[in-house]
């Protein structure tokens, strides 16, 4: 799997302290619209190698994602880039597939310096749930999912002291535009809460 990566930062040259990993839409537009609004420099991954490639339907992101070899793939090249910038990434932001990657990567040393990493409906989760991250993540699921019982992953998870919530009413992707699932209000909540988070970062 070739993993694009692109830094959206307000300096030039300057150290990236936010990582943004997409789902299987790869870096879209409203990727780079998100990670505008953040006033931290920004690391954004995506798992494809041509960013310009487009995708009429979620399926067919899907199909694409996996044949460059799914979340396992995603996930070994996603720890290459965070062992290169650990000295500077504070923060993870992740969604779907992307989450999934930053689940399985959470317990590595080089995400020890991360001081909040938020996973939003990271579904392979539920496969991995055994894994003891060495930094503080906010794991956030929709409430529908078509494969499995997001109530009963939650449950769990909590009794393993992870921090994890069920967004109620919502479906897979809703903070993402592209998805069948995308709820604006939900997405704004998120911003917001997301936004505050940084803050601190910056006036720290």
């Amino acid at each position: 799997m070739s993993v694009i990566v692109s830094v959206q930062a307000p300096a030039p040259a300057s150290p990236p302290v936010l990582l943004i990993v997409t789902d299987v839409f790869g870096n879209t537009p409203a990727v780079a619209s998100f990670a505008r609004q953040f006033p931290l420099p920004c690391l954004t991954v995506s798992p494809f190698s041509g960013e310009k490639t487009q995708y009429p339907a979620e399926t067919l992101a899907y199909h694409a994602f996996i044949a460059e070899g799914g979340v396992a793939a995603y996930a070994e090249n996603l720890a290459r880039i965070i062992e290169e910038h650990q000295s500077s990434l504070r923060y993870a932001i992740g969604f779907s597939a992307g989450a999934s990657a930053l689940w399985l990567n959470s317990a590595m040393p080089a995400m020890a310096g991360m001081q909040q990493a938020v996973l939003f409906y990271g579904s392979r989760i539920r496969d991995h749930r055994e894994v003891k991250p060495v930094c503080p993540m906010r794991l956030i699921f929709a409430e529908q999912e078509a494969a499995f019982e997001p109530a009963e992953l939650v449950a769990d998870l909590r009794r393993r002291n992870q921090d994890a919530e069920l967004v109620k009413g919502s479906k897979h992707g809703f903070m993402n535009p592209y998805s069948a699932g995308f709820c604006l209000k939900t997405q704004e909540r998120f911003m917001k809460e997301l936004l505050d988070l940084t803050q601190i970062s910056v006036a720290a």
